[in-house]
């Protein structure tokens, strides 16, 4: 199986923990692989791109609230995972940090099924402010994790990380279809707001059953603990990071163009409904997203774990553009499914290609940080691209969007093209050939 650039760079700093470690890592890889199925099971009944955005355009009819959704959405996930990689410093094991932020997750999750369930109690612009500041907190917690996850998984699982980022994204994916299946008919057969607010309270109750699987995985520590100072000084320590790796900053110029990209794809619903689309369609589409998302996820992993990031980032490019493509000529529920089977392997590039790109280009110690960076950096390019979309479309319309959307993938793409593959650089004090077979 190929070795990661990164892994050759670990067992050169740290070879006994590197070695301990690797005794966990069947244990570590099977319960990974049923947290990931079993959240993302729960979270699929909260899509941020069909349900949600259905959701809030029923209850207040405002493009610029739809807008709103993804740009909070991108806020929570992307800003916060600085603050992650900052609380990861200093700290030899990442696990008690993990627990208590997936913690933190489902209190979120159960605020927003609280926020939905006051429709008809109190006014409906209060219940807005509160379902967006629940949905916010939930988001937040998202983006935490991702830099603390992300430096547990670099270090725990050192061969077939590919194979494992693509059977969560197929497990997850494929029980996350049934459950998108069971939201289409909850909101199908039962008159706003009760369907959504079924789903987001069975959501809620799925999401508890995986923090049993994080508590389970085991660690070591870590022997190279670098002190945690100030978190501006970590801030700080960005322009430098950026300075010295050529192949990092490339890849986050073809990543930026993608962020861009996706400033139409909280509107592809939106525009087919009341036309093409019913409510009910929302749920369905996001089982498609779903189904894609795992099931081209899991090829996509494969074909990473082998072959490299750098081809799966730029083939996350054109799927983005074929989504687009699609928007611009959406006629009917089949076109539009296809839309959705592009654009859910699209997001999965972004789940799997961002951060394993980033661990492979980080040094063992500063894989937090890299991931931190990566995530903050594209932050401002997802918030402010569906907030700018959501207030235009009013004026130049939807296909003026989509087109925008289109020209950025494929300007991304052609800048994918340019970036080095990790694996073929070589670096002398490394254990192994990256890219060799062990």
């Amino acid at each position: 199986m190929a070795v990661s650039a990164d892994v050759s760079r670990l067992h050169a700093a740290a070879p006994d923990y590197a070695r301990e470690m690797e005794l966990y890592q069947k244990r570590n890889f099977a319960l990974l692989v049923l947290d990931g199925a079993c959240f993302a099971f729960a979270i699929s009944l909260l899509s941020e791109t069909t349900i949600i955005p259905a959701f809030v355009q029923a209850l207040s009819g405002s493009t610029l609230l739809v807008g709103l959704v993804a740009a909070t959405f991108a806020v929570g996930r992307y800003l916060p995972q600085l603050v992650g990689a900052h609380l990861v410093q200093g700290r030899s094991r990442r696990k008690p940090l993990l627990l208590a932020i997936v913690l933190a997750e489902r209190v979120g999750i159960l605020a927003i099924a609280i926020a939905a369930q006051l429709i008809g109690v109190i006014d409906e612009s209060a219940v807005l402010v509160l379902f967006f500041i629940a949905f916010c907190g939930y988001a937040i917690t998202t983006g935490l994790i991702g830099p603390v996850y992300g430096d547990f998984v670099a270090k725990s699982l050192t061969r077939g990380r590919g194979v494992f980022f693509g059977t969560v994204q197929l497990l997850g994916g494929l029980l996350g279809f049934s459950a998108a299946m069971v939201a289409e008919y909850i909101i199908k057969t039962s008159p706003f707001p009760t369907g959504n607010q079924l789903c987001f309270w069975i959501s809620f109750g799925l999401s508890f059953l995986s923090i049993a699987f994080v508590a389970s995985l085991r660690e070591i520590p870590y022997p190279h603990v670098q002190p945690r100072g100030r978190f501006w000084a970590t801030v700080a320590s960005i322009p430098g990071l950026l300075a010295e790796n050529e192949a990092y900053r490339r890849f986050l110029a073809a990543r930026i163009m993608f962020a861009l990209a996706t400033c139409g794809v909280g509107f592809v619903v939106v525009d087919g409904m009341g036309d093409v689309l019913a409510l009910s369609d929302a749920a369905l589409l996001a089982a498609v997203f779903i189904f894609s998302q795992a099931t081209l996820g899991f090829a996509l992993g494969v074909l990473g774990n082998y072959f490299g990031w750098k081809l799966i980032v730029f083939l996350g490019g054109c799927l983005v553009a074929i989504g687009m493509s699609g928007a611009l000529l959406a006629h009917s529920l089949p076109v539009y499914i296809v839309i959705f089977i592009a654009l859910g392997g699209a997001n999965a590039v972004t789940v799997i290609g961002d951060p394993n790109m980033s661990i492979e280009m980080a040094p063992a110690e500063r894989t937090s940080l890299y991931l931190g960076t990566t995530s903050t950096l594209l932050a401002p390019f997802f918030i402010f691209g569906p907030l700018i979309a959501g207030a235009l479309i009013d004026v130049v319309g939807y296909d003026a969007i989509f087109a925008a959307a289109l020209a950025f993938a494929v300007v991304g793409m052609a800048l994918a093209l340019r970036m080095p593959e990790p694996r073929k650089i070589v670096e002398p004090d490394a254990v192994g050939q990256p890219g060799a077979i062990p």
